[in-house]
């Protein structure tokens, strides 16, 4: 065993590094997946502010997708644990397909089944990321995982680079509200397409089908380093669930036009491939402490500006420094959770759980996010929410804090025992 380790370990550094032709097919999948996701997430919450002009409904939609998603991710994590991973995946994208059909079939009555659409989106999502990490943790270790995400953020973004561009290029050339139509109708055939291509993916045989997410907390008071990690996962999801969706109403209320909010979402995920291309060529998970700690400072440096008032200029700067910092913290953190989770008694069998746990956790820091904003007294630009996004901003800094190895014990030995740990 020890002289295999000293083989692996003498491998050179571009073929530890090297991506395997499975980890390879599910990047393009993942590219398909995002393309269709990105021409349509940021018109649906336009779309319901033009139907609307509420922010309270907006914000429900959000909240209730949010808080749809844990509850969705507990039920396929089991169902994915009894068949396969696949299984949440290929789920998850054929929802998300009726998500956008139900959409074109409502049309502007979308507004009067609200709750009903934000509980398939959240259960949609729940099920393709669960499908997507567990996948991840398949097809990746830990020498090349940082490649893998890298490239995996890369392909993401000039995904979402062409989305929202195709859909600004659709709803300006058709003008007024067809232009939705024709955007989720484009939607709906993406994710079509990639239903259909996820059957290039291979089944993954495992004789371990016990679903062990009843021991989740006692797995957290034996091992204190892998709940501090979940914590971070609440922190990680605080500014995710605002910036979902605040950001894009803003940009459209100073410039009422769909494609110049798209065209903007365009740069902004230009700057974070561009953040994303360095990881890839030049991240490593030794650094993982930096990357946290750089991207917690770049998050409050890019709140400050806003204090000078929430307008236009202030807000494109803060999303483009957010846009900046985001792909380290996301890298960085999941890179360290994988590790951890790898170093559990359970191992391999315990993927799935660890996964749902992480989407449990990520998904209630985002709803508290939303709820908080929503109990803030004031208008979209009044200053409490540049308070509050500096608060949150702050915060991020304990996710450094609670992945650090200052904490004693915060490497998981493990000493060959599996459920007797337990």
């Amino acid at each position: 065993m020890n002289r295999t380790r000293q083989q692996g370990s003498a491998r050179p550094d571009s073929e530890r590094r090297r991506l395997s032709r499975e980890a390879g097919v599910t990047l393009f999948n993942h590219g398909i997946y995002q393309f269709g996701n990105a021409l349509a997430a940021i018109l649906v919450n336009l779309y319901l502010w033009r139907l609307t002009n509420d922010l309270w409904v907006n914000g429900m939609f959000n909240l209730i997708t949010l808080a749809a998603a844990p509850a969705a991710s507990v039920y396929i994590g089991k169902l994915a644990k009894l068949k396969d991973r696949l299984l949440a995946y290929r789920l998850g994208i054929g929802l998300t397909a009726l998500f956008y059909l139900g959409i074109l079939i409502a049309g502007e009555r979308m507004a009067d089944y609200y709750v009903g659409f934000a509980l398939l989106k959240g259960i949609s999502t729940a099920f393709y990321w669960l499908g997507h990490f567990t996948l991840i943790n398949d097809v990746t270790d830990h020498d090349n995982r940082h490649r893998y995400l890298g490239v995996n953020l890369t392909i993401t973004n000039l995904s979402m680079l062409a989305g929202p561009a195709a859909a600004g290029a659709l709803v300006e050339w058709s003008g007024g509200m067809q232009g939705y139509a024709f955007v989720y109708l484009l939607a709906f055939a993406m994710f079509v397409y990639a239903s259909v291509n996820s059957f290039r993916m291979k089944k993954r045989a495992t004789h371990h089908k016990t679903y062990y997410l009843k021991y989740a907390f006692r797995i957290m008071r034996k091992y204190p380093a892998f709940g501090r990690s979940l914590a971070g996962w609440f922190l990680f999801g605080l500014p995710q669930g605002i910036l979902g969706y605040i950001p894009a109403i803003l940009l459209f209320q100073a410039v009422p036009k769909e494609s110049f909010v798209n065209y903007m979402n365009v740069a902004f995920l230009g700057v974070t491939m561009l953040s994303g291309l360095v990881l890839a060529r030049w991240g490593k998970a030794e650094w993982n402490d930096f990357y946290l700690a750089a991207a917690a400072i770049g998050f409050i440096a890019g709140v400050i500006p806003l204090f000078m008032g929430v307008q236009l200029w202030t807000v494109i700067l803060f999303m483009a420094v957010f846009s900046l910092v985001k792909p380290l913290q996301n890298n960085a953190y999941t890179s360290h959770y994988y590790k951890l989770s790898g170093e559990l008694p359970l191992k391999e069998h315990f993927k799935v759980e660890s996964v749902v746990l992480r989407e449990i956790f990520t998904n209630a820091g985002r709803g508290t996010g939303v709820a908080i904003y929503m109990l803030i007294p004031g208008s979209l630009t009044d200053s409490p929410i540049a308070w509050m996004l500096m608060a949150i901003a702050l915060l991020q800094l304990l996710i450094g804090w609670l992945a650090s190895p200052v904490f004693p014990g915060m490497r998981i030995t493990v000493s060959g025992q599996h459920n007797r740990d337990l």
